[in-house]
């Protein structure tokens, strides 16, 4: 019996290999990154960005590279510092209108989805500042590139991609030979977003006709499936975890499993 199990797993697994690869990549949260030199305009890039997607509907997750070695959010004297003084890892603070998680951790060995895989679910898309070393070339991450001088513009065509388009503080600047938009978002903040909305539109749309599809994510990274895998594997989980004592499943539940390895010290 054990053998005759094996063996639908192996031809299950073979399966799915050979659909994912004329699947199209998973409709994970898109991100736009804003990259660029030290005071050439980038938070004031971001909040442009995060006023004009707020103001179209859409919900928004950011995240900011923090050089300071030493740089903690917390304040030194209050009870969440004393916490983590006496040897918390994690600390959640809870106001009345405001929740935060403090994370005691090595941050430099962080790939870009270990920093994003903390975003929540609902969120339509992620905006991040700085993190120019994990960004630069990734082909999935639309960059707005932020430019004090023509030089930058030159040097950052062969830095980052893609590119879909340049602001800052060199807004006025000569149009560069890449037909890159370089744009004054301070007297034309709609462009950007026009730029933005268009690129990532349409990913968010169907992300929100999609939302109830069932996904796996394995270290951080989404598994592509395709429906019929889909509509199988929440069926049997489903069916599964109905039998527990305690369950009281309706069809309409936001379960989620989690594996890990014990031998594999988590973060």
């Amino acid at each position: 019996m054990q053998k005759h199990l094996f063996q639908n797993q192996t031809s299950f697994i073979k399966t799915q290999k050979r659909d994912a690869e004329n699947m199209p990549p998973p409709l994970t949260i898109p991100i736009i990154a804003v990259v660029g030199s030290r005071h050439s305009g980038k938070t004031t890039t971001v909040t442009t960005i995060v006023k004009g997607l707020t103001a179209k509907g859409y919900k928004i997750a950011t995240a900011k590279h923090i050089h300071q070695p030493q740089f903690t959010i917390d304040t030194k004297g209050r009870d969440t510092w004393k916490h983590a003084q006496a040897g918390a890892q994690t600390i959640i603070a809870v106001a009345a209108n405001e929740l935060t998680t403090i994370k005691k951790l090595n941050t430099t060995t962080l790939s870009l989805s270990d920093i994003t895989k903390n975003t929540e679910n609902n969120i339509d898309i992620i905006i991040i500042e700085g993190f120019r070393n994990l960004v630069a070339q990734a082909q999935t991450v639309p960059k707005i590139v932020t430019v004090k001088t023509k030089k930058e513009i030159d040097e950052a065509l062969h830095v980052f991609k893609p590119i879909l388009a340049f602001t800052g503080v060199a807004s006025q600047a000569e149009p560069n030979t890449q037909q890159i938009p370089l744009i004054d978002i301070k007297n034309q903040p709609e462009k950007l977003i026009k730029i933005i909305d268009k690129r990532i539109g349409p990913t968010i749309k169907m992300r929100r006709e999609t939302k109830d599809q069932t996904g796996i994510d394995i270290n951080g990274e989404a598994l592509p499936l395709n429906p019929y895998v889909q509509k199988v594997t929440r069926s049997v989980l489903i069916g599964l975890i109905s039998t527990l004592k305690g369950a009281n499943i309706k069809g309409t539940e936001n379960i989620q499993i989690k594996i890990t390895n014990p031998n594999k010290p988590t973060s």
